[in-house]
């Protein structure tokens, strides 16, 4: 079976836990935690999505982008590798998590292909449920959900914990389902211009 795919580009400090988060998804079984070297570059990992509404499963391809390169124009080249989302991972308790988020999602953004591109804040921490009354946390969010149109996905106690929980699968589902159908008219919009 050829499965059709998406490819999530996932961003956030070294030592925030993405390859952590990543593995809980991949690997919801599995309790061990991963073993990374913050200094091996991008890694990937892959989950078989069984679609929410049924139809044929989907690869969801996730792409771990390092926070840290030693060439400026290491992180564009690869988001020049066909991404159709981002993902965000913050930690809500700790701010410096949270620094260059912005910058981040700007500098992803500013390539030609992740332009409209679905993103996520995931949010792990004690804060992450009640994120808009924290001051420092909604000045940094905010202005990242009104201008590109981020979802905001609270899964406190993700990375700590050894499995994901009901609630917290459903609200990936919702973006990943989300980022098929952005994908989808993406390829519609492509193939009426060609025309």
């Amino acid at each position: 079976m050829n499965n059709a795919s998406i490819r999530i580009g996932v961003l956030g400090e070294a030592t925030i836990g993405r390859s952590e988060l990543i593995n809980r998804i991949c690997r919801p079984l599995n309790s061990a935690p991963s073993i990374t070297n913050i200094q091996a570059g991008p890694t990937v990992d892959v989950l078989d999505f069984e679609r929410l509404e049924g139809g044929d499963n989907v690869w969801v391809e996730f792409l771990i982008i390092p926070s840290e390169t030693r060439h400026p124009s290491s992180r564009q080249m690869l988001y020049s590798i066909g991404l159709d989302a981002l993902i965000l991972v913050c930690d809500s308790s700790v701010p410096r998590t949270f620094l260059r988020a912005a910058e981040w999602i700007e500098d992803a953004s500013s390539t030609a292909g992740l332009q409209g591109v679905p993103i996520a804040i995931i949010l792990d921490g004690s804060l992450a449920a009640d994120w808009k009354a924290n001051t420092m946390l909604s000045s940094i969010i905010d202005p990242l959900v009104a201008s590109r149109g981020a979802r905001v996905i609270d899964l406190s106690g993700c990375i700590s914990a050894a499995v994901l929980d009901t609630r917290q699968q459903r609200l990936l589902s919702l973006f990943y389902e989300h980022t098929i159908c952005s994908k989808a008219q993406k390829r519609t919009a492509t193939a009426d211009r060609v025309c």
